[in-house]
């Protein structure tokens, strides 16, 4: 298997921990199920996956927030119901370190 070496820039953004709004948790990640693990697994690594692959598309610009976004089923897992989600990736920076936070890219809107 070959390896490719990564760039530092490249590897400051993968070194990143991820920290997610609650609303891009609930719209991304969480289920209603509780009987389905493999599914919230795979919905974090997906969007993980996601969010560093579009920070990793220009790691030289360093940007402070890229927008990317992934079809997913809905919180109550409707199989016939898949959605677009818009979301963004913003590196963040407190005073200790810095993080890459996923949010989404526009607000939810509440009904009236």
């Amino acid at each position: 298997m070959s390896h490719t070496k990564l760039t530092p820039a490249a590897a400051r953004i993968l070194s990143l921990p991820v920290v997610f709004t609650p609303e891009a948790w609930q719209q991304a990640i969480s289920i209603d199920s509780t009987l389905a693990m493999a599914d919230i697994e795979d919905r974090l690594s997906f969007t993980i996956a996601a969010a560093y692959q579009a920070a990793l598309a220009d790691p030289s610009q360093e940007q402070e927030v890229v927008d990317f976004g992934l079809h997913r089923l809905p919180p109550d897992g409707d199989p016939h119901a898949p959605l677009w989600l818009d979301l963004q990736a913003s590196r963040q920076a407190d005073s200790k370190q810095q993080q890459l936070l996923i949010s989404l890219k526009q607000p939810l809107t509440q009904a009236a």
